[in-house]
């Protein structure tokens, strides 16, 4: 979207090469912000817009305006168990609340119930002290940028480049997140970058698992938690995802699961308009 200056501009772009000349139709939109109001403004960029303007510019017949994540968990309703990769010893397929983890250029957190979706911001809830490692992260990210790191500071593509640059010492380095990724079983700060960041995943995930009591199942989804789960001992997160000395047989009874999906938000936007459709 960086070569557009509003999703106006992007949305003209879009009618006019592909020659859309009938504009009584209805749109589906995912934003990566919150969508509280008519003024939508993104979280990890400077664009904005309204949805009324959107509206009566492209959509005579009606547009629906949904925060991204949201609009992928609608998939779930009718994603197939064969298509996900579960994550650790087989848990029996569960009915219940379910909750889907999107970590990219932030982290979103989207839950569905009874087949209805609800958009969170639980990824600016502040990380918890929870061993030396992350004490060690917290007081550096506090000293640098005066306030508590949050998990979306850590899991996200920034939070890797962050990381990087508090193990390795370096804050200079010119690695990739795709290459500290991928360098972690041939490069020592690589591989604690990746074990820090998968740590305070499985801390998330159990805080948010035990919050919402996604007994349906928490799913992980997006190009950076596939890369996350390469080479990796599924088991060992499985078994630090369950920690708690309260509620581990709870826990265990979650299923967890990858989801390998590039068109997971086509999906989701297509199910919404089913949904549609069957209570016209």
């Amino acid at each position: 979207m960086n070569e557009f200056n509003s999703l106006n501009h992007l949305l003209k772009h879009y009618i006019e090469k592909n020659n859309i000349s009938n504009f009584e139709i209805s749109g589906i939109i995912g934003v990566a912000a919150p969508v509280i109001s008519n003024e939508v403004n993104f979280v990890n960029n400077n664009f904005s817009f309204s949805v009324a303007e959107i509206e009566s510019s492209f959509f005579q017949k009606g547009l629906k305006v949904l925060n991204d994540v949201e609009m992928q968990i609608y998939a779930l309703n009718n994603y197939s168990e064969d298509k996900l990769i579960k994550i650790g010893n087989e848990i029996d397929f569960s009915s219940g609340s379910k909750i889907l983890v999107v970590p990219g250029t932030g982290l979103g957190l989207a839950i569905l119930i009874s087949g209805k979706s609800m958009a969170t911001e639980a990824g600016h809830t502040s990380v918890p002290v929870y061993n030396n490692e992350i004490i060690e992260l917290l007081d550096d990210f506090k000293r640098k940028n005066g306030r508590t790191a949050t998990f979306e500071d850590l899991i996200s593509g920034k939070g890797i480049s962050y990381i990087y640059g508090v193990i390795s010492k370096n804050f200079n380095h010119t690695l990739s997140n795709y290459e500290i990724i991928k360098n972690a079983n041939n490069d020592n700060n690589c591989s604690n970058t990746k074990k820090t960041i998968l740590d305070i995943l499985a801390i998330f995930l159990r805080f948010s698992a035990l919050t919402i009591g996604s007994k349906g199942g928490v799913y992980l989804s997006g190009s950076l938690a596939a890369s996350l789960f390469e080479d990796i001992d599924f088991d060992d997160f499985r078994e630090n995802f369950e920690k708690s000395e309260t509620m581990d047989e709870f826990l265990k009874g979650i299923p967890l699961y990858l989801i390998k999906e590039d068109n997971l938000g086509f999906l989701g936007a297509l199910e919404v308009c089913r949904n549609a459709k069957n209570k016209s």
